[in-house]
């Protein structure tokens, strides 16, 4: 039995239709902002910025097998909170220093490859101090390190690629591309 109304009295109109599909659109753009919103502060606290700088890495010499990478400008960060990503590429080796700073290079304070002369003569400028102390690397200090010439032959025309990363919020600090010469 059919009431007062046909099929055909209960749908929706071509204009109705058309307005429910633009509210629920302009409630999905609403929704979606809500969102980007509420993360765009955790967008903005993506960790300390800084510039470097680094000059060649000796092959042969006195100077030979030093990394040295200067903080130029930028925040400053404590030395507890950065790993330094080390890769030689032609030599297909990587490591990373972490637990900095620390007086003398140990095998505790590196994962990875043996690739850097350990004890006092393997660390220097703002990572060389002792072990638990409040360093900060700031503008104007460097981060060194020596690459160990009986583990690792460097080549002049190749390359170590260094990379600081920021423990605490995950971020890459800086990365260099430091060739190696004679």
């Amino acid at each position: 039995m059919r009431g007062p109304f046909g099929a055909a009295d209960r749908a929706i109109s071509q204009e109705g239709m058309a307005a429910l599909g633009f509210g629920l659109t302009v409630l999905m753009i609403g929704v979606a902002g809500g969102l980007l919103m509420q993360s765009g502060d955790s967008l903005q606290d993506g960790g300390p910025i800084l510039s470097t700088t680094s000059e060649s890495v000796h092959a042969t010499g006195p100077n030979s097998g030093w990394v040295r990478i200067e903080h130029e400008s930028g925040d400053t960060v404590d030395v507890a909170d950065v790993d330094v990503v080390v890769r030689l590429p032609a030599n297909d080796k990587r490591a990373t220093l972490h637990g900095l700073p620390t007086r003398r290079l140990t095998q505790d304070d590196y994962t990875g490859n043996h690739i850097f002369t350990r004890g006092r003569s393997g660390v220097d400028g703002a990572v060389a101090v002792p072990n638990g102390s409040d360093a900060t690397l700031e503008a104007g200090d460097e981060i060194a390190f020596r690459i160990e010439q009986r583990r690792v032959d460097l080549e002049p025309g190749g390359t170590v690629v260094v990379t600081l990363r920021h423990t605490e919020s995950e971020t890459r600090l800086a990365r260099e591309r430091i060739d190696i010469v004679e």
